[in-house]
């Protein structure tokens, strides 16, 4: 009976306790119904509790809730192989961004980094030319802020839009250098192994760069293809050799005396140890000859180009572009010692040889022919038109020398 009683009493208590949280207290200010009996009171209004969002911005909020970088560009992967590239470009842009604050060396940075740049080559394949250009551009900016991210792909990015970019340039006559893209592809090209290709790409770069006057960029790329050359193939020493007289050259055109004597000269050695043939042979000593005046050692420098001109009309002789190149050299050997007449006759021999259909003879000619115009003497002032200018004694000689191969 007591359990009962227990029982029914804790009944009523809970229905008390429920029945009286429901009562709102009396409010003295609140009108009265018309009969004369109290009105009921408003429903509480809840201030400051933070029961969460509002339901129509729970939808909008969960689609905006940040993918990971794998998934983002798991789904990018899926898209690009479904045609999907604008999707695929999106959600590899919103990868980018979440893993822009690691180290741009870090590998899952580069993955992405290098997917963007295959997908421009995509958008320019798909002929979406103004896409593509515009992700380019977008990525060639940020491999130049952080170089460490590139890799491979923005290489051959680089390579590819350099050569569209140069031909769109061309058709329009407009002047379009190549350097801008060449410097990101070879900087982006340096944290790989060495491999045939990259050795191409330096070569090819350098020779841009030499023939634009950025002896920098010329002399960056050529190391690198001297040290990929003894790297991949140490045994073809006829290629080292070469890759070094063209450095030697452009050592000269940076004044570094030193690096240019020091090359010519290994390269020099190198192919009178493996016999060469003669064409090689008499293009170094030429261009030993000529670092050495450069550098102050005449004499040297003349006992050396002996042997080169004597290899000219050798047996059996060099051919033109060879014999042109070993003339080009010894007349620039008379200029560095103060020779200009000599340096003309030189200069005019080399331009005597008959031209040959080759774009490298044709830019030499034009080359020679402007050093030699460089070095025609000013007529004094008052010689009539059409007078022959001569050289009277005293009169001062105009020499260019930064046009150098």
């Amino acid at each position: 009976m007591t359990r009962v009683r227990i029982a029914s009493c804790l009944a009523l208590l809970v229905a008390s306790l429920a029945c009286s949280s429901l009562n709102y207290p009396d409010t003295p200010d609140a009108p009265g119904a018309p009969d004369g009996s109290q009105a009921a009171p408003s429903a509480p209004v809840l201030l400051g509790l933070d029961f969460g969002i509002p339901e129509s911005d729970i939808d909008a909020s969960e689609e905006e809730i940040a993918q990971e970088w794998d998934d983002l560009t798991r789904r990018a992967r899926a898209d690009h192989q479904q045609g999907q590239f604008d999707a695929a470009r999106d959600g590899l842009e919103k990868a980018s961004i979440q893993l822009s604050m690691r180290a741009p060396s870090n590998a899952q940075r580069r993955t992405v980094f290098g997917m963007r740049a295959r997908l421009a080559m995509d958008f320019a394949a798909l002929g979406q030319d103004q896409t593509a250009e515009d992700l380019a551009d977008q990525l060639f900016e940020e491999v130049e802020q952080e170089p460490q991210l590139g890799g491979p792909a923005i290489v051959e990015l680089a390579y590819l839009f350099s050569q569209r970019r140069a031909a769109t340039a061309l058709e329009a006559g407009l002047p379009e250098s190549q350097l801008p893209l060449f410097r990101i592809a070879l900087i982006s090209s340096e944290s790989a192994a060495a491999s045939q290709d990259r050795l191409s790409l330096a070569f090819e770069i350098s020779n841009v760069a030499s023939a634009e006057g950025d002896h920098g960029l010329a002399r960056r790329a050529i190391d690198r293809a001297v040290l990929d050359a003894q790297t991949i193939a140490p045994s073809d020493k006829s290629q080292i050799a070469s890759l070094k007289i063209l450095k030697a050259r452009i050592a000269i055109a940076q004044g570094d005396l030193a690096t240019a004597v020091a090359t010519a000269t290994s390269a020099n050695r190198i192919f009178a140890a493996i016999d060469a043939p003669s064409p090689q042979r008499a293009i170094a000593e030429a261009t030993v000859a000529r670092a050495l005046a450069e550098a102050g050692e005449i004499e040297r420098a003349r006992a050396i180009a002996m042997g080169a001109q004597a290899r000219i009309g050798g047996d059996p002789p060099l051919a033109e572009h060879s014999a042109r190149l070993v003339l080009a050299e010894l007349a620039r050997l008379e200029l560095a010692a103060g020779d200009p007449v000599a340096a003309r006759s030189q200069f005019q021999a080399a331009l005597d040889i008959p031209g040959i259909d080759s774009a490298d003879d044709v830019e030499l000619v034009a080359r020679l022919t402007e050093e030699l115009a460089a070095l025609r003497p000013t007529p004094p002032a008052g010689t009539p038109v059409g007078a022959p200018a001569g050289n009277p004694a005293g009169m001062a000689v105009e020499v260019e020398t930064s046009d150098r191969e």
